[in-house]
């Protein structure tokens, strides 16, 4: 080696000496902010150079024979530049070439010299698009006239950032307490300020390595259980879904290229299985081609990393998806939840109101009031129950209560009449409402026999006296909070009065009701009685079916 070579290469070697010393002195937030700082510049110069390169890509994919021979080699020129000038930027505005200027302090020849390779890349792009708009009345062109404006104006853009930012560099602005103006900066600090008041307790879970190398299968384990995941591994596809298929994973860590399945074919077949699909899968592959990279994405990868893989980033997207998957079950047994509570509230709903009625309500969250003829009601109260209640204890009494108005609403489905409401002791039901019936009296005649039945045999002493009207009936449902289904109108009323001057173990029917079911049946004349707001009206006592129909002789008027 010559004295004038070993003068360079000691000056090289003294240079980048001086550029370690002054990088092992500085700070790790100098550091960031300063890396923050130049990714800022990258980006922003990037931005009309990645444009300059897709309009190109898309113009290339398209229909390029349609286009003269010359235009379409223009334009793959243009590409080319621009995918030189994305590494040229790159390189020129990185953390080591800021630190080189400022050392060596001749800003101006290196403003000039990264001008100028720079320039070299960006005026064939400038050039060749200004050229070809110029002959857009070629009718070939017409439809890339946009396309080309917009190369143009990229190229424009370009030019005006790289001045303006390489003018920017001189040797009293290459300082961090200028670097320390701006928003990137103050965005940068307060991520790491956040990042160092975290308290919260890193995300851990059992992950599966799926790799055919076992030197990276152990690599990889060893490390992840430094950071305190569980670990198993697996040489290839087919063993990791047999392992899948047997225990419980978090994540899985997939290798693309190995013997009897591929990556990508585990991949496929876990988002195709319900059980498997929502596991997270991040792909660790030596291919690092962008089509792959897309392709896994596509197919449900949460992400993919190249090799060798940069630890910190792995730790980080791992505790990133690990945290997602627990949100995800979290976010799911909510789900559970609400709809669990959703079934107990329109089991409640059903309770309240009738089938039809709970159904209307969900469906137009609204219930149209409406008229319904030829409806019997049915009201019953029980004899003696006040003097029950002032004697025995509460428990006992409601407990009783309750015990006999189930069996109630037992014997009105089993009969076609519809529990409208319970008011203290009485209950009141109606037949031919929501459902057609063609006898709905006898229905109701019916049930009322058979809660009469029903409440002789609790043995507390009560009697239950019934009474039956039909008629014209108005029914909806009231209030917000809680809702209630009601009818109104003459017949109820009527049907209420004809109860309460009823026989007690017995069912009383109104004139109209008594003419609906007087010819299978067997009645006694209660007389003309004064009903409130009805005046004089004759009730009649149920006292059987008759023989010569299906039920027995009838021996009332």
């Amino acid at each position: 080696m010559g004295s004038e070579e070993r003068k360079t290469s000691a000056s090289e070697v003294s240079r980048e000496g001086q550029l370690l010393s002054e990088t092992n002195m500085e700070s790790d937030s100098d550091r960031h902010l300063r890396q923050a700082f130049l990714a800022s510049q990258r980006g922003e110069l990037l931005a009309p150079v990645h444009a300059i390169i897709e309009v190109c890509e898309r113009l290339l994919s398209g229909a390029v024979s349609q286009h003269p021979e010359e235009f379409v080699s223009d334009l793959q020129l243009m590409q080319s530049a621009g995918h030189d000038l994305q590494l040229l930027i790159d390189d020129i505005l990185s953390d080591s070439s800021l630190q080189l200027a400022s050392i060596e302090g001749d800003l101006d020849s290196i403003r000039s010299r990264m001008r100028h390779d720079m320039l070299n890349k960006l005026n064939p792009i400038i050039n060749y698009s200004e050229m070809w708009l110029e002959d857009a009345d070629d009718p070939s062109l017409e439809a890339v006239v946009p396309d080309l404006k917009m190369l143009y104006e990229c190229g424009k853009r370009s030019l005006e950032l790289i001045d303006r930012i390489l003018d920017s560099w001189d040797v009293d602005s290459i300082d961090l307490a200028e670097l320390n103006a701006g928003m990137v900066i103050d965005t940068v600090e307060r991520i790491f300020d956040d990042a160092s008041n975290d308290t919260s307790a890193a995300v851990t879970g059992r992950l599966l390595v799926v790799d055919d190398n076992q030197t990276n299968r152990e690599i990889l384990q060893r490390r992840l259980e430094t950071y305190g995941h569980s670990i198993s591994s697996a040489p290839d596809g087919l063993r990791a879904l047999q392992m899948l298929e047997q225990d419980d994973f978090d994540l899985v860590l997939l290798d693309i290229v190995m013997p009897e399945m591929d990556g990508f074919d585990v991949l496929q077949r876990m988002k195709s299985d319900e059980r498997l699909r929502d596991i997270p899968v991040i792909m660790i592959s030596a291919l690092n081609e962008m089509d792959v990279v897309v392709r896994c994405i596509e197919s449900g990868a949460e992400d993919y990393l190249p090799k060798p893989f940069n630890p910190v980033l792995l730790k980080a997207r791992i505790g990133a998806c690990l945290e997602k998957k627990a949100l995800h079950r979290r976010e799911l047994e909510y789900l559970k939840r609400i709809e669990q509570q959703k079934k107990r509230a329109d089991e409640l709903l059903h309770v309240i109101l009738p089938t039809e009625i709970v159904t209307e309500l969900k469906t137009t969250n609204a219930v149209i009031p409406r008229r319904y003829e030829n409806v019997a009601v049915l009201f019953a109260d029980l004899v003696n129950f006040t003097s029950y209640c002032d004697h025995n204890p509460a428990e006992e009494v409601v407990e009783r209560l309750q015990r006999l108005v189930v069996e109630w609403e037992e014997a009105a489905l089993r009969h076609q009449v519809e529990k409208i409401k319970t008011i203290g002791d009485s209950f009141m039901a109606a037949s031919g409402l929501l459902k057609r019936s063609e006898n709905p009296v006898l229905n109701c005649i019916r049930c009322g026999l058979e809660m009469i039945e029903i409440t002789q045999k609790l043995a507390t002493g009560w009697e239950l006296r019934v009474g039956i009207h039909c008629g014209p009936v108005v029914a909806g449902v009231l209030g917000q909070r809680q809702y209630l289904f009601d009818l109104w109108g003459d017949t109820v009323n009527t049907a209420s009065r004809v109860e309460s001057h009823g026989v007690p173990g017995a069912v009383a029917l109104s004139p109209l009701a008594w003419q609906q079911v007087k010819s299978i049946s067997v009645g006694t004349s209660l007389g003309a009685i004064p009903l409130k707001g009805k005046g004089m009206m004759t009730l009649y006592r149920f006292d059987g079916f008759n023989e010569t129909t299906a039920e027995g002789p009838n021996t009332a008027p």
